[in-house]
Order: C-alpha cells, then sequence, then structure tokens
C-alpha cells in the first residue's frame, strides 16, 4: 500500500499568540513554507 501525500494547503486562524500557535502545530507535524511570522 502506498503512502498518502497531500498536496500543499494553507490554512489562517485568528490567534493571540501567533508564535504558540506555530510551536504547537510544529509538534503535530505541520511546518512553515512561505509567510513572515513577524507579520503575523
Amino acid at each position: 500500500m502506498s503512502e498518502l501525500q497531500l498536496g500543499a494547503f494553507s490554512i489562517s486562524l485568528t490567534v493571540k499568540d501567533i508564535h504558540a500557535s506555530k510551536a504547537f502545530y510544529e509538534k503535530l507535524g505541520f511546518e512553515q513554507r512561505a509567510g513572515n511570522i513577524d507579520q503575523n
């Protein structure tokens, strides 16, 4: 059986602490591909 590979997708959420949110999603295995965290 082959491994499922998903394409790139974007999710935009309003969060109080962008750095805490980024750390949370990185723990789940997500990675930042584009954008500037300093611009939220």
